[in-house]
C-alpha cells in the first residue's frame, strides 16, 4: 500500500479542489486514500457535529466514484476513542467523554458507546460501499483511564489491557463483516505490556514524524527522542533487539524504525506513516526538508520484507495548502516505485518537472520559512482541533506570560531572527522567479507565505515592544505592518477560495489574523491617543 491521508476536521475541502487533487494522486501513483472526512459529511448519527458547508451523501458519493474510478481504494477514517473534539463538543454528547472537562476523549468503557460507534460505523459503509479497509483511529487518547470507571479497570488490570480490550472491540464488529481494522500505533507502543491481547487481524500504522535516519536519536513513546546513552533498561527489555538488532557495541547505531520491526515481529500488518505536515510547522510554510527527510526514510521502511507499505498523512491544523506540500507528495509514491533513487535524484526531479532548472535555491528558500516566530504556529495563535474561535484576550495574555517567565526578550530576539530568515527567503524566490522557465504559479504560493511571514515577526515584534516601553519609532512602525496585514488577508483569501468551503475559508482567516489584527488596532489606537 502506498496511501495518502486526507485529514477534513480543520481542512474542509470543496468538491473541486478534491477533484484535482485526487487526480493527481492516483498519477503520482498512489493506490488508497484514507478519509478521514469528521464533520464534513452531514451524518445522521451525529447531525449536530456536522459543519455548516458539510458535504451531502450524494455529493459526497460522486467524490467516492471518482476516486475507484482512478484506481484509488477509499479507506474511512473514524475516530473511536481520541480526538472526538467536533463531537463532544457538542453538549448532547458530553456524556461520552472521558473527562467531564474535556473533549478530546470517549469513555472506552461507558455503557452507550458501543451502540453510538456501531450506529456510526454502520452509516459509514453505507455511504463508502464496500470497502476491504476501515480506520478505527485511536491516537493520542491522553486521558485514557482517568475517569471513575476507567480508573478502576486500570487498577485491576492496566491501561495496556484497557486500549486493547477497547480496540479489539471496535475492531470486531468490522471483521465480522470481513473488513480489516486499521489503528494507529501510538498507544500500544506507549503501553505495550498487553499487545499481545490485540487482535493480529489489526493494520497497525506506525506514525512518528520526528524520525530520520543519521539524526543519532530514536522516538519512544511516553519518553519523546532518545540518544543511545538515555535508553532506560524498560525500554531496552521491550524493543532492546529491534533497536539493536546486530549488536548495542559501542559505535552501533539504533535502527530508527525499530518501531515497525517489534509489531511486525508481534504478528501485526504494519505500515509507516511519515507525514507532509504536522505539529511543528507554522501555518504558512512547512518544514519541507523536515518533511523530506522523514519521508525518505519512512517509505523506504515500508517497503521492507515484513512492512506491509505506507501512508503519507497530512494534517490540516497546520493551515497551508497541499500546493505547499507537493514535493512531498510527489516523492513517497516515487521512492516506493523504486527504493534506491536518492534524496537529491529527488530534489532533482521535481526541479526539471516543475520548474525546467536545477538549480536548488528554490530548496534553500523554503527552509528559510520553515522556522516559526510568535504568532505564527497554531498554539501561539490560540486555536486547535476544536475549531473554537481564539479568545479575544489571548495576544494579551500571552505577551503577559511572556513577561511573567522573564521570557519577553528571549521571544523578542527570536522574532529578530526569523525576520532576518524570512527576508533572506522572500529575496531568494523572486530570484528563482526569474530563473524558473516554468512553475511560477507554484513559486508565488511560496512568496504568499514568505510575505506572511515577514508581516507576522514585524506584527510579533511590534506587539512584543509595545508591552514593554515602546519608543516612538516602534510605535510609528504599527500603522504600515497593520496595513500590510489586512492586505495579505485578501490574498489569503483569494489564495484558499477555491480549495476550502467558505465557512471554514473565514474560520482560517479568522484564526490567522484577527487576533493579531486586533491588537495592532489597539497599538495604533495608543499611537494616536
Amino acid at each position: 500500500m502506498i496511501g495518502f491521508h486526507i485529514d477534513m476536521n480543520i481542512g474542509q475541502f470543496t468538491a473541486a479542489y478534491l477533484e484535482k487533487w485526487l487526480k493527481e494522486f492516483a498519477a503520482l501513483g498512489y493506490d488508497a486514500i484514507i478519509w478521514e472526512v469528521e464533520n464534513n459529511i452531514q451524518w445522521q448519527t451525529c447531525p449536530e457535529c456536522a459543519s455548516p458547508d458539510a458535504f451531502t451523501k450524494n455529493e459526497f458519493k460522486d467524490i467516492l466514484k471518482l476516486c475507484k474510478s482512478l484506481g484509488m481504494e477509499s479507506i474511512p477514517l473514524l475516530q473511536t476513542l481520541g480526538h472526538c473534539e467536533y463531537v463532544l463538543k457538542n453538549s448532547k454528547y458530553k456524556y461520552l467523554a472521558e473527562l467531564p472537562d474535556k473533549i478530546d476523549q470517549y469513555c472506552p468503557l461507558h455503557p452507550q458507546l458501543t451502540d453510538f460507534l456501531h450506529q456510526w460505523i454502520d452509516e459509514y459503509l453505507d455511504l463508502f460501499g464496500p470497502v476491504r479497509k476501515f480506520h478505527i483511529g485511536a491516537d493520542e487518547a491522553s486521558n485514557l483511564g482517568q475517569c471513575p470507571r476507567c480508573n478502576e479497570f486500570v487498577q485491576n488490570h492496566s491501561l495496556s489491557s484497557l486500549y486493547a480490550q477497547h480496540i479489539n472491540n471496535v475492531s470486531q464488529y468490522l471483521i465480522n463483516r470481513n473488513i480489516q481494522p486499521i489503528a494507529w500505533a501510538d498507544m500500544i507502543l506507549k503501553h505495550p505490556e498487553e499487545i499481545n491481547k490485540l487482535s493480529k487481524k489489526i493494520i497497525i500504522a506506525d506514525w512518528m514524524y520526528d524520525i530520520y535516519r543519521g539524526s543519532g536519536k530514536v522516538w519512544v513513546w511516553g519518553k519523546g527522542l532518545q540518544t543511545n546513552e538515555q535508553l532506560d533498561d524498560k525500554t531496552l527489555d521491550t524493543f532492546g533487539r529491534f533497536l539493536f538488532p546486530d549488536g548495542d557495541e559501542p559505535g552501533k547505531e539504533p535502527e530508527t524504525f525499530y518501531t515497525a520491526d517489534f509489531l511486525a515481529a508481534n504478528g501485526f500488518a504494519t505500515i509507516t506513516c511519515p507525514s507532509s505536515s504536522c505539529y511543528g510547522d507554522n501555518v504558512f510554510a512547512p518544514r519541507a526538508y523536515y518533511h523530506m527527510k522523514n519521508i525518505y526514510d519512512s517509505i523506504r521502511k515500508g517497503c521492507d520484507d515484513g512492512i506491509s507499505g505506507s501512508i503519507l498523512t497530512s494534517w490540516t491544523i497546520r493551515l497551508f495548502p497541499w500546493e505547499l506540500q507537493r514535493m512531498c507528495i510527489e516523492m513517497a509514491p516515487a521512492i516506493a516505485t523504486n527504493t534506491a533513487v536518492t534524496l537529491e535524484e529527488l530534489e532533482q526531479m521535481f526541479l526539471k518537472k516543475h520548474f525546467g532548472v536545477t538549480d536548488k535555491s528554490f530548496f534553500k528558500a523554503c527552509g528559510s520559512l520553515s522556522k516559526s516566530c510568535l504568532f505564527s504556529y497554531n498554539g501561539s495563535l490560540g486555536f486547535d482541533k476544536d475549531a473554537e474561535p481564539v479568545s479575544p484576550e489571548h495576544i494579551d495574555k500571552t505577551i503577559k506570560k511572556l513577561i511573567n517567565d522573564n521570557l519577553l526578550e528571549k521571544e523578542l530576539d527570536n522574532c529578530l531572527k526569523r525576520l532576518n530568515e524570512y527576508e533572506q527567503g522572500l529575496n531568494l524566490l523572486n530570484d528563482f522567479m526569474n530563473v524558473a522557465k516554468k512553475g511560477h504559479e507554484q513559486i508565488q504560493y511560496w512568496q504568499l507565505a514568505a510575505r506572511n511571514l515577514i508581516n507576522r515577526a514585524q506584527a510579533a515584534i511590534c506587539l512584543l515592544k509595545n508591552a514593554n516601553q515602546p519608543t516612538d519609532a516602534d510605535l510609528q512602525k504599527i500603522p504600515s505592518v497593520l496595513d500590510a496585514l489586512r492586505q495579505l488577508k485578501i490574498e489569503t483569501r483569494n489564495m484558499y477560495e477555491p480549495t476550502i468551503k467558505s465557512s471554514r475559508l473565514n474560520d482560517f482567516l479568522h484564526w490567522i489574523y484577527d487576533a493579531v489584527e486586533k491588537d495592532l488596532y489597539n497599538g495604533l489606537k495608543k499611537l494616536r491617543s
